[in-house]
């Protein structure tokens, strides 16, 4: 790689990483909010994920654009940077499956707590005999 390309790449590669490390650390407080039932800290950390991810998308389309990542794995330069990238990204999709299985739980608690409150409505309806009483 020409010596611009890979100081290109050096500074992509750099931004990537440090925005995988703030994406980690946002879905490891994730888990906390959802554990903690706080909608609205849940709401901004949301929006904060999708501002993230976009840069992450947005810096991997720059990358690709100078280098693939087979170049960047056999790299010198910048294979252990990569395999830092890659583990990154593998550790936060294991948060995000662990943040996500804990929404499903609670969605099916809150059905289930729905279906109870709807039976116990409907069996106490009141009824009137024939005096309206």
């Amino acid at each position: 790689m020409p010596m611009t390309e890979t100081n290109t790449v050096t500074l992509l590669l750099n931004d990537q990483e440090a925005e995988l490390i703030k994406l980690h650390a946002l879905l490891c407080n994730e888990l906390e909010i959802l554990q903690n039932r706080e909608l609205q800290a849940l709401e901004e950390a949301s929006k904060e994920k999708e501002v993230i991810l976009n840069k992450v998308n947005i810096l991997d389309q720059e990358i690709s654009k100078n280098t693939s990542l087979e170049m960047l794995q056999q790299d010198a330069e910048h294979n252990e940077q990569v395999a830092r990238i890659i583990n990154l990204l593998r550790d936060c999709k294991k948060q995000n499956e662990v943040n996500g299985q804990i929404i499903n739980r609670s969605q099916v608690a809150i059905n289930k707590f729905q279906i109870m409150l709807q039976k116990s409505v409907s069996g106490n309806t009141m009824t009137y005999d024939e005096k309206g009483k």
